[in-house]
């Protein structure tokens, strides 16, 4: 039996947010079962930890015309048939027979680089898309959905159109086709690699050096390194990408950085103890224990 026959049959939302923004971080939570947490994913699960204390019921699509006032539903659960999809919606306005659902992000939304614009990042817009699909099939009339991004208290809208849903659907097949195959490669020097909680497990470009390394042909066939005049192991083939590695994860998880944004200030070692004091001054001090 395949990994991809052991799946559930409906995908969530929330995976196929995650494909549109990395598919290899994608496949190790959906396919692998693989998730470990950082600072980021915390602070979003006890963040959402109040939103799923609503009890998830949303009058049926022919009684909300009815009911005359607009109603707020939170944590409200509903599934596709038609495209095997799964959404959990953290919050659904309704107005009448018209919903919109409210997805709540931790982080900030993007500007346009063009207009300057405040726009919903894509894996946001694609995993609203479903939220609409799911609903529309569902009987309710949803035009539009709304992304809260939290750090900025911004309100994203986001059209639910045509092309909207070809893009949203696109994405679902390539991401049913990956989770069939053998798990993708890293990205490529990406920025979102050091905020992934999965970074130490994926190691992106310890990933992707090993995917090039190849032997040229020579007496050494089957080296995997050779080793420079300073005794530096080296990859037997370039990358255009360069060979410097990024240094994604802190050789010891259990430090953590110290970072100084002030002029003038002396960095001193007392034992296992870090002592920072402005230098003309010397009338602040600073001790940080390691």
């Amino acid at each position: 039996m395949s990994v991809s026959e052991t799946l559930p049959d409906y995908l969530p939302a929330r995976m196929l947010n995650e494909f549109v923004y990395c598919p290899r971080l994608f496949y190790y939570e959906w396919v692998e079962g693989v998730f470990a947490h950082n600072r980021e994913t915390v602070e979003g699960e006890l963040r959402h930890q109040k939103l799923d204390q609503g009890k998830g019921e949303l009058a049926a699509a022919g009684d909300l015309a009815n009911a005359g006032e607009t109603i707020h539903s939170r944590s409200v659960q509903l599934a596709s048939e038609e495209h095997r999809l799964i959404a959990k919606m953290d919050l659904i306005e309704a107005d009448g027979d018209l919903v919109t659902p409210v997805d709540y992000k931790r982080g900030p939304p993007k500007e346009d680089g063009k207009s300057g614009e405040l726009v919903a990042w894509d894996p946001d817009r694609v995993q609203l898309a479903v939220q609409a699909m799911v609903l529309r099939e569902n009987g309710y009339r949803c035009e539009e959905g709304i992304i809260y991004y939290v750090m900025t208290k911004q309100r994203v809208r986001v059209p639910i159109d045509g092309k909207l849903i070809a893009e949203t659907l696109e994405y679902l097949g390539r991401a049913r086709v990956a989770a069939s195959g053998e798990i993708p490669l890293p990205l490529v020097d990406s920025p979102k690699c050091p905020g992934c909680s999965l970074v130490g497990i994926c190691l992106p470009d310890e990933t992707l050096a090993a995917a090039e390394l190849a032997p040229e042909p020579s007496d050494r066939q089957g080296l995997l390194f050779d080793v420079d005049t300073k005794g530096k192991a080296r990859s037997t083939k370039h990358s255009n990408r360069g060979d410097e590695i990024r240094r994604l994860v802190p050789a010891r998880d259990d430090l953590r950085p110290l970072y100084l944004n002030t002029q003038g200030l002396h960095v001193g070692k007392s034992g296992n103890v870090l002592k920072i004091k402005e230098k003309e001054t010397c009338t602040k001090t600073t001790v940080a224990e390691r």
